[in-house]
């Protein structure tokens, strides 16, 4: 069993040489069995079949070949010494390249104490968006738990052919237009004009979170306005960009979006890696429509226009996916004029929602899921990526230094989340449990 990989998964692999990953980590109280945890890792494995494949070249491009004897997927054991070690070893552990040709895309990180740990689950976005490693992530936690659980078992690596409909890979107009962007495109890369490849500063995030209390004041609050956590985050971070950066500071904000409701034969346990992206903006149109411009208005309007502009992408999507396929003799060239051109001008927001991760198991509990990190090439910048967990919400802005300076990148913070706790009382900052949660900053006029 073998499939060559989309132009989209070499987008994102890149012969291996860039760290293009995801670490998701929790924080376990109880007794973490490492003869469990290792079957559990087996597990899995067998269960996913690109996870019992390896990177091989075949018609001068690379394919997942599945392996009948597959290497296991590597568990790094490190004795935990504080309840921040995790912190530097997530961000060590994002840049760390894999060899797909010889390793898993995927591997655990154990940073085990007594009585309390850490699980670093570290995927390769090429085989994983952020549903599929909470997928993997959750059946690890449940076979530690209950060995001899029936997590299923997949027979696909999931090729395009498997998963579209079958009226859309029959449908001439589709087959038509996808022959004509992918045209286009061709034409694009043939004119525009590309220098060497642009060098970034070095890399670095910000995490923080808000706590139990904040969190469901703040959830509540955008029901009550009736619109979704999401919609209120971007319209915050949008304004922040804008009033840090200039109106021009950003060429454009991205939201990834679930393929899983363009692809009904994907299952919903699936690892699955392509997330097509939506566009988002704050225009002319969305203030006007936003009943005066006030923050909770324009968040309104955001929300309608980002539906409309989500329920409008199926055809898009498939014409995308199948369009980029006739692409693959022009990979180098559409490589070489991405990194040459400014990544450090688009903005990606992304949200995990409320993740879905039990949290009470026999021997142990999940008492705390950790902030994401992340790492895209060639540059991070700028990636916004936010989850829900246990009625604490985590953010993660990862970005370099050359593309926007840690000291804009803590402003634009702030103003952001200036806007978002403008929406909590201020009594509820004076509790004990957030006594170090600073008091938010008067949210400034829209």
């Amino acid at each position: 069993m073998k499939r060559p990989l989309t132009l989209f998964e070499r987008g994102l692999y890149l012969d291996g040489i860039k760290p293009v990953s995801a670490v998701l980590p929790v924080k376990i109280r109880g007794t973490v069995d490492e003869d469990s945890l290792r079957k559990a890792l087996l597990r899995i494995q067998a269960k996913h079949p690109i996870l019992r494949s390896l990177i091989g070249d075949e018609d001068g491009r690379p394919w997942f070949v599945w392996q009948e004897h597959a290497p296991p997927i590597p568990l790094h054991i490190v004795e935990r010494k504080s309840d921040n070690d995790w912190q530097a070893l997530a961000w060590d552990a994002v840049h760390q390249l894999f060899d797909g040709r010889r390793q898993p895309l995927a591997r655990m990180i154990w940073l085990r104490g007594e009585g309390v740990s850490e699980l670093l689950l570290v995927c390769h976005h090429c085989i994983c968006d952020g549903r599929s490693i909470v997928t993997l992530l959750s059946e690890i936690l449940q076979l530690c738990d209950q060995p001899d659980d029936d997590i299923g078992n997949e027979l696909s690596l999931n090729a395009f052919e498997d998963l579209f409909p079958e009226e859309v890979l029959r449908d001439r107009r589709i087959q038509r237009r996808t022959r004509l962007k992918a045209a286009l495109f061709k034409l694009f890369i043939l004119t525009r004009r590309r220098g060497p490849a642009r060098v970034y500063g070095e890399t670095y995030q910000l995490q923080w979170v808000f706590e139990p209390a904040v969190t469901q004041h703040l959830f509540e609050r955008c029901k009550a306005e009736g619109v979704t956590f999401f919609a209120a985050a971007s319209v915050a971070f949008m304004l922040a960009f804008r009033r840090v950066l200039g109106p021009r500071g950003v060429d454009k904000f991205v939201a990834p979006v679930d393929a899983r409701r363009f692809l009904p034969a994907l299952k919903a346990d699936a690892l699955f890696a392509i997330a097509p992206t939506v566009d988002m903006a704050l225009d002319k149109a969305c203030f006007e429509a936003s009943a005066g411009a006030d923050f909770w208005g324009l968040a309104r309007a955001f929300k309608r226009d980002l539906a409309t502009k989500i329920a409008s992408m199926s055809r898009k999507v498939y014409e995308t996916f199948l369009g980029m396929e006739h692409l693959h003799g022009w990979f180098d060239r559409i490589i070489a004029s991405s990194q040459s051109g400014h990544g450090g001008r688009d903005v990606r927001l992304s949200y995990l929602g409320r993740v879905e991760l039990a949290q009470d198991y026999r021997q142990f509990r999940v008492e705390t899921m950790h902030c994401l990190s992340a790492m895209l090439a060639p540059t991070p910048a700028h990636l916004i990526a936010m989850s829900s967990f246990a009625g604490r919400l985590n953010f993660t802005f990862v970005s370099d230094e050359l593309s926007l300076p840690r000291e804009q990148a803590s402003i634009i913070k702030e103003k952001a989340m200036a806007l978002l706790l403008a929406a909590v009382p201020a009594e509820i900052f004076n509790e004990p449990a957030l006594a170090d949660v600073p008091v938010p900053m008067r949210a400034e006029a829209v």
